[in-house]
């Protein structure tokens, strides 16, 4: 099934989109930080038929206006809550991936009635992950924006040619979008890293719809810890957690079959 493209005016700042079927049920997704809106596309083209699925870049990615100087992951979810708003969506299911987990998590706690339901693919909540201290966490966002300078400079093809030698178990469709979205990143982007974590603690109580939380192994390098996924499943309503055995970080590239059986399930529940 092809997708279609367009532009919209979220915030000030020109988003991407690309979307593809026309149900009534719509699905949101927020990529992770260096991904874009088509690293979703083999996930889309899966539920599509029964689903109207809208993927978007985030600021600074893929086809998206840069960010301004200063933008938080905070601004990220605002900028969801308002192209759910300006697209007129009732009540879309919303998915992110790593920072768009953390997306999809704040957004749900910034609008609580918005959402219909929400799907966390490995989030990075994981205290390890994070410099304390602001010169720390800059010192990191400038070696982000070195590497997007320099993977804009090595271009698809030779970005494909190493993803394919470093995760040759993925799909085709994973190689190539991948690679994209590394080439096409804004090097601005890579200021979020400075930004402070998301106080994923405080939010998910107040996210209101359910949740369903997908993680992956840690010895593999998924992120979200198990101690994490516990205290999400403590501090939510309505969560439910799935933990996929023999994925990484990048899950539904690692597990697809897995992770879209999971993904299905929960949508299905949410009609019944």
């Amino acid at each position: 099934m092809p997708y279609t493209e367009r532009d919209v005016v979220v915030r000030g700042a020109r988003l991407h989109l690309y979307e593809m079927g026309s149900a009534e049920q719509t699905l949101v997704l927020a990529h992770g930080f260096t991904d874009h809106g088509l690293c979703w596309l083999r996930l889309a083209q899966e539920l599509a038929g029964s689903m109207r699925v809208v993927m978007y870049d985030a600021r600074g990615h893929g086809r998206s206006d840069p960010p301004p100087a200063q933008y938080t992951r905070q601004d990220l979810a605002e900028d969801l809550v308002a192209l759910v708003k300006a697209l007129g969506i009732d009540r879309p299911v919303v998915m992110g991936h790593s920072l768009g987990a953390d997306t999809a998590a704040w957004a749900g706690a910034l609008a609580p009635t918005l959402f219909h339901g929400i799907i966390l693919e490995d989030p990075p909540w994981n205290a390890d992950l994070y410099a304390r201290h602001a010169a720390e966490r800059a010192a990191r966002a400038d070696r982000e924006r070195s590497q997007a300078e320099a993977n804009r400079q090595r271009g698809v093809a030779e970005l494909e040619a190493f993803i394919r030698e470093h995760s040759p178990t993925w799909h085709a469709i994973e190689w190539r979008t991948w690679a994209e979205a590394k080439a096409l990143m804004h090097p601005g982007a890579a200021q979020i890293i400075a930004s402070p974590r998301a106080p994923w603690e405080a939010l998910i109580p107040r996210i209101s719809c359910p949740v369903l939380l997908l993680t992956g192994d840690n010895d593999l390098g998924a992120l979200t810890t198990p101690e994490a996924a516990a205290e999400v499943v403590r501090l939510g309503r309505d969560v439910h957690h799935v933990q996929i055995s023999g994925a990484g970080h990048s899950l539904r590239r690692d597990r697809f079959e897995e992770v879209l059986r999971a993904v299905r399930g929960f949508v299905g529940s949410l009609a019944s």
